[in-house]
């Protein structure tokens, strides 16, 4: 059997791998791996495997009709391109999942985000896995029914965060020890409409920094380096840097985004959320009811209750059990399907 992975995006490369090299120690063998070039995609997946891969399409920025023609243009390419596989496996790729449909072969979709629209693959795709955090009626309203939707207890994170291992020497990378991680609001992402005017990232900079606190900024795009710009105590690194080394030691992660701050809060790392979202993720919900995720869109608010917050100690026996039951389900339906 042939899988073929399709990563269209910079947190699906932890994730994907994961389940690539879980199921690959039980026995798959042959992979095959496109890759989307987006944000830090393609370097990132360069740097955390040596097997080959492929790229085709890029993102399109946030105009609703480029977006629409580079989805098309991609799906064209990949399924003139991609072949020789008999599942698909992705993070809700369209590309992956209608190519597979067309030449009736079986997909697989992994997914945590109830507020996308899981109906452009929904209906097409053989099955999907998604947290039990979600409300399965959610679901199935965009064509994830029963008979092809598993949930999980847990979170996506958790998959990948199950055999991290902390690099001993990330600290060298920097210029301090003790530091926070800040990491912008993602101004290209679908959930964001209309135009940014009111970044929170510049003012939550010079709070921290007037506070005398050392701060790892990690711009996702070459434009978000100006929020840094005459603050004090920031490091900019030059290239990528390992995510989860950079939130396990830390004092704390401020992000603008969903997946940083669930793997920080996984890492039992103080997690800041000012996603800049509608609304929040079931899944952010569900940590935020834990008290595993504090959110807000006030920079004070945020850095006030950073003072006052606490480590704990990472529940690596809870992501050992997320991690098994995700490959023993992902193995499963590939020999039944």
């Amino acid at each position: 059997m042939k899988v073929w992975f399709d990563i269209t995006n910079t947190p699906q490369v932890h994730f994907l791998l994961a389940i690539l090299n879980g199921i690959k120690t039980r026995g798959f063998c042959d992979f095959l791996i496109t890759a989307r070039d987006f944000s830090e995609t393609k370097s990132f997946l360069k740097s955390k495997t040596d097997l080959p891969f492929t790229t085709i399409g890029s993102h399109e920025g946030k105009n609703l009709h480029k977006k629409a023609i580079g989805l098309i243009n991609r799906f064209s390419q990949i399924h003139k391109k991609i072949n020789s596989y008999d599942v698909s496996i992705s993070c809700g790729s369209e590309s992956a999942v209608w190519s597979s449909y067309l030449k009736g072969k079986r997909s697989l979709a992994f997914g945590d985000n109830d507020l996308a629209r899981q109906w452009t693959y929904g209906y097409f795709v053989t099955y999907a896995m998604f947290p039990a955090s979600i409300p399965t009626e959610r679901l199935s309203r965009q064509g994830l029914n029963k008979n092809k939707l598993y949930q999980y207890d847990g979170f996506k994170e958790h998959v990948y965060i199950a055999d991290y291992k902390p690099a001993p020497d990330f600290l060298t990378s920097l210029p301090f020890r003790e530091y926070v991680v800040v990491r912008p609001e993602n101004i290209m992402a679908n959930y964001v409409h209309g135009e940014i005017t009111g970044s929170i990232t510049p003012k939550l900079l010079k709070l921290l920094s007037d506070k005398g606190i050392n701060i790892l900024f990690l711009p996702r795009y070459d434009s978000d380096k100006q929020y840094a710009s005459g603050i004090k105590n920031v490091f900019i690194p030059e290239g990528p840097v390992n995510g989860l080394d950079a939130c396990y030691y830390s004092a704390g992660v401020f992000t603008g985004a969903g997946t940083f701050a669930r793997e920080a809060a996984c890492l039992g790392v103080p997690s800041f959320s000012f996603f800049l979202g509608e609304r929040l993720l079931a899944v952010d919900k569900a940590l935020v009811k834990q008290n595993e995720l504090y959110f807000s869109r006030d920079p004070d608010l945020l850095v006030e209750k950073f003072i006052f917050s606490e480590r704990s100690i990472p529940d690596f026996n809870k992501a050992k059990a997320v991690y098994n039951e995700v490959i023993t389900k992902t193995i499963e339906l590939l020999i039944k399907y």
